[in-house]
């Protein structure tokens, strides 16, 4: 006759405090856990591995739970970076920053834990909940950064190749053959990210020096990264030698997997040398009694204050399903004095990809000046607002979703800046299309609750400071032109000081007025 396992009353005593604040910090945390699984779900990005490293955490965490049984009790000093992490959760819904909420999560985890159990005992779940970390979405921040050092170091070794080529920005020009871009996805952040997590997990495992475990980590990084090095430089210099026909250019991310294994083969024989050591090391050390850990406090206690901050937070975060409009109000510009309409809202196939706004002006233009002076429409333009009257859940300025251009069809060629006498920075973009060669010129600026700024970064960061203000609003204000042989700064920057200043005041009609 089966049996089946009852849980001790022991064991549960021992265990319902670590469920209830897990319970809890779910609970609160719920919509961005959802946007982070979300990014697991989509397995051409570089966070596909989160539900085994998620798996792997899991059992890490048991582990060490079995060679090193905590008790659970209650640490007041902790309160402080738990409360801490709640406080900037709750700060990163309110200016709609998921970032900032993703960031804390680890951290919010790992100090709730540290209420419960004190330094002396969480210490020894700081590397299997910290596995956690690598699969948050917050590290493509480092990305650019990533895309200029690789081609900082292919840049270096080219010039021992004897190859022409010129270096604009992450773009690899070999004269004569072809242009590399060095993407997001040639920065080498997933390589980086798994790299980092492979000797987290041998050093937990297999090492017991915190020295060796370091030294790994470290060395694990730079053979992440110089793996991708090495594949970005083969890409480019088989693109040289076979004039761009090379199959490695389509086939890149399969080459990068198999030069990665590689770099992993001597990272594993150092790996073992270091396991080596510390168990020599180790060997020769006297035997240690094990601590008897005595909980210090009342685990209840510790639970209930942990679920007092908890609900509060949850209760004080700004409501996540506000409206999105299923169809954006129009904002009333009228720029016919200068310019009259084109049939179409895109510029030679070209549109920004802005999701759910809430008032929104597109049209592409001619210059009636140039028609009344018999000249033609030498130069069509392009002019686009695009307003959320405030930020939320899928309906914020600065989203993944929203892109100046789609990737697929056109790549930047060049960066510069629009000078105008508006007193507001405008960027601008040389577009070029990828099947055809055309060539379009974008000039664009953000408007953040009352702040200008043209770096994306910047104005997500903008919501901090808009937030000691009275506005919600936010815009992109986007130009641009498509002519053959006109000077291009020049006619983006008599539009934009045309267009721009009608834009603006139709944004202070119709969005800030009515809600001072």
């Amino acid at each position: 006759m089966s049996r089946e396992w009852i849980p001790s009353p022991q064991v549960v005593r021992q265990l319902w405090p670590f469920l209830a604040t897990f319970c809890l910090i779910g609970l609160v945390t719920f919509p961005t856990i959802e946007g982070i699984v979300s990014r697991w779900l989509k397995l051409d990005e570089s966070y596909s591995h989160g539900f085994l490293l998620a798996a792997v955490s899991l059992f890490l965490t048991a582990r060490a739970a079995m060679i090193h049984p905590v008790k659970a009790g209650f640490y007041p000093f902790w309160l402080v970076p738990f409360i801490a992490c709640f406080t900037v959760y709750w700060l990163g819904g309110l200016i709609r920053l998921q970032a900032l909420q993703q960031l804390v999560m680890v951290p919010m985890l790992l100090s709730a834990f540290a209420v419960l159990m004190g330094w002396r005992q969480v210490r020894w779940f700081l590397v299997p909940l910290g596995l956690l970390f690598l699969t948050v979405p917050v590290w493509d921040f480092l990305s650019w950064t990533l895309q200029l050092i690789t081609v900082a170091v292919n840049q270096f070794l080219l010039g021992f190749a004897n190859i022409e080529f010129e270096v604009e920005g992450v773009f690899v020009y070999l004269i004569g053959v072809g242009t590399f871009e060095v993407a997001h996805g040639c920065s080498g952040l997933r390589y980086l990210l798994v790299g980092q997590a492979l000797v987290l997990i041998y050093g937990e495992t297999y090492l017991s020096r915190l020295r060796s475990r370091v030294t790994l980590f470290c060395l694990g990084v730079a053979f992440a990264l110089v793996a991708n090095w090495i594949r970005v430089f083969v890409i480019i210099y088989l693109g040289y030698e076979t004039n761009m026909q090379s199959s490695l250019i389509d086939d890149h991310d399969n080459f990068g997997w198999w030069v990665f294994a590689g770099t992993l083969v001597p990272l594993y024989f150092i790996a073992r040398r270091l396991e080596i050591k510390d168990d020599l090391a180790i060997a020769q050390q006297k035997a240690v009694q094990p601590e008897i850990m005595t909980p210090s406090g009342n685990p209840a206690v510790a639970v209930v204050v942990i679920m007092i901050a908890g609900f509060a937070t949850w209760i004080a975060l700004p409501e996540r399903t506000s409206a999105v409009s299923a169809q954006p109000a129009a904002l009333a510009l009228d720029l016919s004095e200068h310019y009259g309409p084109v049939f179409g809202a895109q510029l030679a196939g070209w549109r920004p990809q802005i999701r759910n706004p809430d008032r929104m002006y597109v049209q592409t233009l001619f210059d009636r000046e140039e028609v009344r002076a018999g000249q033609g429409a030498e130069v069509t333009y392009y002019f686009g607002v695009f307003t959320y009257e405030f930020q939320r859940h899928r309906a914020e300025l600065i989203q993944y979703s929203n892109r100046l251009y789609d990737r697929e069809v056109w790549t930047p060629e060049h960066f510069f800046h629009v000078p105008t006498s508006l007193d507001i920075p405008v960027q601008g973009i040389t577009l070029r299309n990828r099947m055809t060669g055309q060539r379009i010129h974008l000039g664009y600026t953000y408007l953040v609750q009352g702040r200008w700024e043209t770096d994306q970064w910047r104005a997500k960061l903008a919501q901090v400071s808009g937030f000691f203000n009275h506005r919600d609003d936010a815009s992109l204000l986007i130009t641009a032109v498509n002519c053959e042989n006109c000077n291009v700064e020049e006619a983006l920057t008599g539009f934009i000081e045309r267009a721009f200043p009608e834009a603006l005041a139709r944004i202070d009609l119709e969005v800030v007025r009515p809600v001072r």
